[in-house]
């Protein structure tokens, strides 16, 4: 059989993947749950090509594990979001979603004959499941950017947007698969294939070079605490309440906290000796505002003041204001006067 210019991207994925996988497994730094989850989703992809290109060049055609490998995606992909977001996994909750897979491995395995006739319903079961999984994981890592925004001040680097941007490439990818079932009878069957096997190949290097090396590793959401501050309902007594209010604007007025560049809940919680669930509550309460937009409230102040007595660069005073992000202050600035800094201080310069 001709080896074909698909075949030779398959190979391209499974050594790109082999490679990442020696990197990480050899490295002397320490391996955090996320690590250990990419080293599996690349072990996954190898067994996977391997298999895909073992099957097509097989004299024996009784082997169909393809759906086994499909059902293994969502969860893994699942799993190595939580892997960056919370500080400790429950494994027996997680195995749970692969049992479909191993089922499935088994039926495969035993069953298979009896089975040739339902291929095509189970190839459809197989990429809603993965599809409902890529979903979920977007709407874990959108929860998580809301989690952020009551506890940190600036989460630029930690945003998971690359992350984000990797699961709508996996959608493009499942979307051109489905094309590609469909467009056999107009012969570019053979051409999306090896479309999908470069969108893979990009994916790969996506997966290591933004979620390594761009991820900040940091403690991880403790779920449980995470959960008690954003409780709804939550109160506690005027007198309290009031004493929090005074306490929380005189330090601002006077520390100014704002200024640092990642302070977080848990900082200013520590400084006012007040919980971070009281604090959340108060915050919320009294400035409507979640601790993100709080902070970055009296951020913005402090940079309209300056862009309107100062004639300092504008990422000067992006600094001095407790801003350390560029893309975020004018995102921030923005969205807030309608105006870049530039445009304002031509505007409201004094």
């Amino acid at each position: 059989m001709k080896f074909t210019i698909v075949d030779m991207v398959s190979v391209l994925v499974i050594y790109q993947s082999f490679m990442l996988v020696l990197f990480l497994m050899f490295n002397k730094k320490s391996k955090p749950l996320f690590i250990k989850a990419l080293i599996l989703i690349f072990l996954l992809i190898i067994f996977h090509f391997s298999y895909m290109l073992f099957e097509k060049y097989s004299v024996s055609k009784n082997y169909f594990f393809g759906p086994f490998f499909g059902l293994i995606y969502g969860p893994m992909y699942h799993l190595y979001t939580k892997s960056l977001i919370v500080e400790k996994t429950d494994f027996k909750k997680i195995s749970i979603h692969f049992i479909p897979a191993f089922l499935t491995f088994f039926m495969l395995a035993f069953f298979s004959s009896k089975m040739v006739n339902y291929f095509d319903s189970i190839g459809l079961i197989v990429t809603a499941h993965f599809t409902v999984y890529l979903f979920l994981t977007l709407r874990l890592i959108y929860k998580y950017r809301r989690l952020l925004k009551h506890t940190t001040s600036s989460f630029y680097n930690i945003s998971l947007f690359w992350l984000e941007l990797i699961i709508y490439l996996q959608l493009i990818i499942l979307l051109v698969t489905i094309i590609e079932s469909y467009a056999q009878s107009l012969n570019v069957g053979d051409l999306i294939i090896l479309l999908i096997y470069v969108l893979v190949l990009i994916l790969i290097n996506c997966f290591y070079y933004l979620g390594l090396k761009q991820v900040r590793l940091f403690r991880g959401f403790n779920e449980e605490k995470v959960n008690s501050i954003l409780a709804k309902g939550y109160t506690i007594s005027n007198e309290l309440f009031n004493e929090y209010v005074n306490k929380i604007n005189n330090y601002i007025t006077e520390e100014k906290p704002y200024l640092e560049f990642e302070i977080t809940l848990n900082d200013l919680s520590e400084s006012l000796s007040i919980s971070k669930r009281n604090l959340s509550h108060v915050i919320n309460k009294e400035f409507d505002k979640n601790f993100y937009d709080f902070i970055n409230y009296y951020r913005l102040e402090k940079v309209k003041k300056y862009l309107q007595e100062s004639n300092n660069p504008i990422k000067e005073v992006m600094y001095d204001s407790g801003f350390s992000n560029k893309a975020t202050f004018n995102f921030i600035f923005k969205k807030d006067t309608g105006l870049t800094p530039t445009q304002y201080r031509g505007k409201h310069k004094s």
